[in-house]
């Protein structure tokens, strides 16, 4: 049997055509007829599978690689899952003639194979370089792997060989019952994890009986909702928070970077759709809860006296957002024009829009009792090599209501080091200055780069009245502490040990992204928690994520594409452009109408 199939390649170049010949238990592939050979497998130990998901996908489980295939119909699969299953039975039965001599040589060979692979294994140890290392490591890993599953194939051989000559396939019956009941912790690691993507927990609530309260009465979300290949498969709790992400994530997973990053040198990032492997399950709306982790310095800022002293409050505040970058592994998703993202606790209330999409702009407001915070964040993105340089432009305030104070300030810049060699590290850097624009009072904190004599997460800052006399000074580090004096200012809050599979999101951060019945019925069809392809990454679903990913950037690509054939452009529905009072300086504030418009939205997922 022969014919054009698709396969799978990577996540940049997805499915691909190839074509495919079937001979004997040889299945050996081309880019098209007549071409060179580009691959083979044999179907005599490799693992045949239909997808659950995809009625047209085949996958061929090797044992050491996995192919996956894809046809045009149901039909045409069937074809060639029937046929690939028959030559591989053909194979096995015409494996078990002259057994007993057949076996005795094969042991023999794989003997001698393995004291020559354990020889070799030794030298590579003793001679090899620190670079290899790891390469050795894993193949030691693989040796032992070979070794424990072929000694569980010689039991079963030995087992059989009474039963042999009166029924031929007992061994692969035998072989198939003993496999189901091998325990988990028998399996490699990386095994696991990919059966893992595919577990998904049972319990929670019915997800239809759930979005059909809202079929009239929130349109939009519920065919979003009941047509989506994440949403559909989800399990919805009424749990008001979680511990922990659904899906544990491999932090170590390897992914070849650098043919991507060669072709995103001198460009803006912003404008590059990034692979799904790139990013952490939350959009850059979503960013903002992290520093609301520290919300107690606001609390104190408003209980305080000392106008000087709240200014060293408010710098804590807002520095507590440079140490949430120390642990980040991946970046998070660029949010699409429209999209909106809320968080209610009983201090407070986020409200967050995506108010431009290039330059790329979002406009975040926050209220609580005692005071007011906005900003917007303008970022341009540009990529140098070995590093990412991400610059923040656009003012953030403060507003203290009992003392009816407004500050200003900038944020600091970020730098991504070390992409591609040694360890990757962020480091913020720039000189930002507080103002309290009904004292006078000031705030100036210097963050230095990494190389320029300090630790690049040491905090030098002061603050001083409005005659200019220094009232106090910051010191420590943003990965620690900070310190007025003797006295503690602010400590960072440390990532327990198993969030290292989860992001090492803190425990407020876990909550970002968590969507129980209560926030799925009460959210508009914009908001960040509806993302598919966020989703789709917080459940491990990689493939689906990607697939969703592409269809929500082609679809805002399209959107755009009519809009400027109609000469529109886009309008916030919750922010707007004003004029600050204080700082004289133009930007995006909150209008209000978020609470009683938030339903009255369009479709961007």
């Amino acid at each position: 049997m022969e014919g054009y199939l698709m396969k799978w390649t990577n996540i940049f170049q997805r499915w691909q055509p190839r074509y495919f010949i079937l001979y004997d238990d040889i299945l050996t592939y081309c880019e098209q007829k007549g071409s060179s050979v580009e691959g083979r497998v044999s179907l005599k130990i490799s693992g045949i599978f239909t997808v659950e998901d995809d009625a047209t996908q085949i996958l061929i489980q090797t044992g050491t690689n996995e192919l996956k295939l894809k046809a045009n119909s149901q039909t045409q699969i069937v074809d060639w899952f029937n046929a690939l299953r028959i030559a591989q039975e053909k194979s096995q039965k015409n494996k078990v003639q002259n057994f007993e001599s057949h076996i005795n040589d094969l042991l023999s060979t794989i003997w001698v194979t393995f004291a020559a692979f354990d020889e070799t294994l030794n030298t590579l140890q003793i001679n090899c370089s620190k670079f290899q290392q790891e390469l050795i490591t894993k193949l030691h890993t693989l040796g032992q792997n070979l070794k424990t599953f072929l000694t569980l194939g010689f039991t079963l051989i030995e087992q059989e060989k009474e039963r042999f000559e009166n029924n031929e396939n007992s061994v692969y019956e035998s072989f198939n019952e003993m496999q189901s009941v091998i325990p988990n912790n028998g399996i490699p690691k990386q095994i696991q994890i990919k059966v893992q993507e595919f577990d998904t927990p049972q319990r929670g609530n019915n997800f239809k009986s759930i979005v059909e309260s809202i079929k009239h009465t929130q349109p939009i979300k519920y065919r979003n909702l009941v047509n989506s290949p994440v949403f559909t498969r989800m399990c919805i709790t009424d749990d008001p928070e979680r511990m922990c992400l659904p899906y544990k994530q491999d932090p170590k997973e390897k992914f070849n970077i650098w043919p991507f990053l060669k072709s995103c040198i001198g460009k803006d990032l912003t404008r590059i759709p990034f692979p799904l492997i790139f990013h952490q399950p939350m959009s850059v709306l979503q960013l903002i809860v992290q520093q609301f982790a520290y919300f107690d310095q606001i609390k104190k800022a408003s209980q305080c006296e000392d106008s000087c002293k709240r200014m060293c409050h408010i710098i804590a505040f807002t520095l507590s957002r440079c140490s949430s970058t120390l642990d980040g592994q991946k970046k998070p998703f660029n949010p699409l024009l429209g999209e909106t993202f809320e968080f209610l606790t009983p201090d407070y209330s986020i409200v967050c829009e995506q108010v431009s999409h290039h330059p790329p702009i979002s406009a975040m407001h926050c209220e609580g009792k005692d005071f007011k915070f906005w900003s917007q964040n303008d970022a341009s993105i540009g990529f140098g090599g070995t590093h990412i340089k991400i610059q923040i432009v656009g003012k953030s305030h403060i507003y203290l209501k009992r003392f009816n104070e407004h500050y200003s300030f900038d944020m600091p810049n970020m730098h991504i080091k070390n992409l591609i060699f040694g360890e990757k590290y962020f480091e913020h850097v720039g000189k930002i200055k507080y103002i309290n624009h009904q004292t006078g009072d000031i705030g100036i904190v210097d963050l230095v780069e990494y190389g320029e004599g300090k630790n690049f997460t040491q905090i030098d800052a002061e603050v001083r009245d409005k005659y200019q006399n220094l009232r106090y000074k910051i010191t420590g580090f943003y990965n620690s502490a900070l310190y007025i004096g003797n006295e503690l200012l602010w400590q960072r809050i440390i990532p327990s040990k198993e969030a290292y599979y989860y992001y090492n999101y803190i425990p407020l951060q876990m909550q970002a992204n968590y969507l129980n019945t209560e926030i799925l019925l009460q959210i508009p069809c914009t908001d960040s928690r509806l993302r598919p392809d966020i989703a789709a990454l917080e459940h491990g679903w990689k493939e689906i994520g990607q697939d969703e990913k592409i269809r929500m950037e082609e679809k805002q690509r399209e959107k755009r594409k009519i809009m400027e054939s109609r000469n529109e452009t886009h309008i916030p529905k919750f922010f707007e452009i004003k004029e600050d009072i204080d700082t004289k300086s133009k930007g995006y504030v909150f209008k209000g109408n978020y609470w009683t418009e938030k339903h009255e939205v369009i479709d961007i997922f």
